[in-house]
């Protein structure tokens, strides 16, 4: 479990809380976390809250390689970026991660088709932005609602999107683990990577997870934990409620609420 608190401009402060869990059904975990919140305060003011899940694929313990590869990446890239444009900067530091994914599997045979999951968030004042490759999500929960920010990389939410699948057939369609884009597996890849289109309020909370949650936890329930008045019980809510499932795989949340300086 990790959390921190940060000020940024507008009035706003940001409460960071995160967990990962094994999961029941997995030798090892491929998932990686992080976020960054700038040292000084003129910093935070102008570069925001900085938010990264991964979730890796690949042999051995190729997955657990990408993943954590893709989140310090990001990490360090954004924090090198020149913050003129945030989004700019967090889109070039996705294409960073994939590059460095991509080079690491093509030195090391052991580690060859290895990719990962990426979903980055910024977060400044009333701002967020997005940078998103692969199936994990980030969800804004505001007045009592949750609404899924991104657009899910994956064979079966294109199935959904072309009217082949229902949702609800999606969720226990055995190809739903298979990912359209990921981070490392090519020398290039597409990138989601745009402003939410909401201003962030007091009270508002962002969730970031990888699979193993949002494939067998509900909207609903994932809107319950992350309106936890404690963030960190928040997390675990959810975790567990994934285990309860059955726990299929790895298990990754982070919860950021806006508050009120």
């Amino acid at each position: 479990m990790s959390g921190a608190i940060v000020r940024g401009e507008a009035s706003m402060m940001v409460e960071v809380k995160a967990a990962t869990d094994l999961g029941l059904k997995r030798a090892q975990n491929e998932d990686s976390h992080g976020h960054w919140i700038p040292p000084v305060a003129d910093e935070r003011s102008r570069r925001g809250v900085l938010i990264v899940v991964a979730d890796g694929m690949g042999g051995s313990r190729a997955g657990e390689v990408a993943s954590r590869l893709a989140v310090e990446t990001v990490l360090s890239f954004y924090r090198e970026a020149p913050g003129v444009d945030l989004l700019e900067d967090l889109h070039h530091a996705v294409e960073a991660a994939n590059r460095a994914v991509h080079r690491e599997s093509a030195a090391h045979p052991e580690l060859s088709g290895m990719g990962t999951t990426c979903t980055a968030v910024v977060l400044r004042g009333a701002d967020a932005y997005l940078a998103h490759v692969g199936d994990s999500r980030a969800y804004l929960i505001q007045d009592g609602r949750i609404r899924q920010l991104t657009r899910d990389h994956s064979l079966v939410a294109q199935l959904v999107r072309d009217g082949q699948l229902t949702p609800e057939q999606a969720k226990v369609d055995p190809r739903r683990n298979v990912v359209t884009r990921s981070v490392g597996v090519g020398p290039h890849v597409e990138i989601d990577a745009e402003p939410v289109p909401v201003m962030l309020r007091a009270g508002d909370t962002v969730l970031v997870c990888s699979d193993g949650l949002h494939g067998v936890v509900a909207d609903e329930e994932l809107k319950a934990a992350a309106s936890n008045a404690d963030l960190a019980q928040g997390c675990a809510d959810a975790i567990r409620l994934a285990n309860q499932r059955g726990g299929p795989d790895n298990i990754t949340v982070v919860l950021a609420r806006v508050a009120a300086a």
